[in-house]
């Protein structure tokens, strides 16, 4: 038989999911690695969708999306991100955060092109970008977790393409502040490049930091790409509905990409999303309020039992390093889920400059963060 494609064969499987796989039959696990809000999906979201299968919308969607919710999308994106954009030109749906980004590889890259981002960072965009030939570079981020900008733009060749920035971040909880925003512009636009900007932790904000979309910044709208979703602020990850703001040339390009892989977006779902867009935002406030004080306690407690460790602005995710441990992240991931029984994810899978820490999730209820902490500190003691 001839081979296969190598490509794919070279991207890893799921770290992620292998550790889930151990956790598999054990009823003592408390997991701390999932990417996914704990709290329910507010009802209208629910009902939105039940009532439009009622009604037997079960067809193909509209492959840009349906036009009650593009229109809705266009007028959050004014409201919340100072992006004046058109519903009809400026907005796709697509299947989840990870189509989104799929769909800005597919329209902004050719084979040996480059993207340079900060590193640890989202596991998907070192991998998806082998699929389409895209050149990832790595550049080590700051010992705050912040991105290197200087490093960064002695980074860019001739072959850069784009930047890509992901604010609040996962896995770091990094914000951006509007000054880096606007330096990160300034390097896009006099290396002419595009950037790619992951919004979708955009609402879970602390210590009254505010979210900027840098394709509101002076000279950005037209070459940023801005990927966002349903599923954290709607807690509807399985919705599976994502969205991408960008020019006119390039929503017709994923359009057309769209049309040829995945034909569109859920329909039915899609009308769960237009309710949800709908609500009064407050339903956020005392969600938000928990996750403050999850983060509160895991940034207090791994502190005091001696990792190095940055308070996070933003996100659901707090990353420590394991190096008073004389550890890799890899070792303590694999050692504390077979002794204590914490599933967390080792730091490695997000790049190449964090073999030394851990991407810990607080997006589980408190009683079982305050379980996992008291595992983790006796795991310490006992190494």
């Amino acid at each position: 038989m001839k081979e296969l494609s190598q490509k794919v064969i070279k991207a890893p499987k799921s770290k992620i999911r292998e550790l889930f796989d151990l956790a598999a039959g054990r009823s003592d696990i408390i997991s701390l690695g999932i990417g996914q809000p704990d709290f329910k999906t507010p009802q209208p979201a629910i009902q939105g969708t039940i009532d439009a299968l009622n009604r037997n919308i079960t067809t193909y969607a509209p492959t840009r999306g349906v036009p009650e919710l593009l229109q809705l999308l266009e007028k959050k994106l004014s409201r919340d991100n100072a992006l004046n954009v058109g519903w009809e030109d400026n907005i796709i749906m697509c299947n989840g955060g990870s189509n989104a980004i799929t769909l800005a590889y597919a329209s902004l890259f050719n084979p040996g092109d480059e993207l340079i981002l900060a590193s640890p960072n989202f596991v998907s965009y070192f991998y998806c970008g082998s699929f389409y030939g895209i050149k990832v570079v790595e550049v080590e981020r700051r010992s705050d977790l912040g991105p290197d900008l200087e490093k960064i733009e002695k980074a860019i060749t001739h072959r850069t393409k784009a930047l890509l920035i992901n604010s609040p971040n996962n896995p770091t909880g990094y914000v951006l502040k509007r000054n880096e925003l606007e330096e990160i512009a300034t390097i896009a636009i006099e290396y002419d490049l595009y950037l790619i900007s992951d919004e979708v932790y955009e609402n879970y904000l602390y210590d009254g930091l505010k979210h900027v979309s840098p394709g509101s910044l002076n000279g950005m709208l037209e070459r940023t790409i801005t990927i966002n979703a349903m599923s954290k602020l709607y807690s509807a990850t399985g919705f599976r509905l994502g969205y991408v703001v960008a020019s006119k040339s390039i929503i017709d390009l994923m359009e057309k990409y769209l049309q040829y892989t995945v034909a569109g977006t859920n329909h039915a779902a899609q009308y769960g999303f237009i309710e949800a867009l709908k609500m009064d935002r407050s339903f956020f406030i005392k969600i938000l309020e928990s996750y403050n004080e999850r983060r509160e306690l895991c940034y207090s407690r791994l502190k005091s039992i001696g990792f190095e460790v940055h308070k996070p602005g933003g996100a659901f995710y707090i990353m420590p390093s394991v190096k008073p441990f004389n550890m890799t992240g890899s070792q303590f991931s694999m050692e504390i889920i077979k002794e204590k029984g914490v599933a967390i994810v080792p730091g490695n899978i997000f790049g190449s400059f964090s073999d030394d820490k851990l991407r810990i999730s607080y997006a589980t209820e408190i009683d079982k963060v305050k379980e996992a902490m008291d595992r983790i500190e006796s795991f310490v003691k006992n190494l």
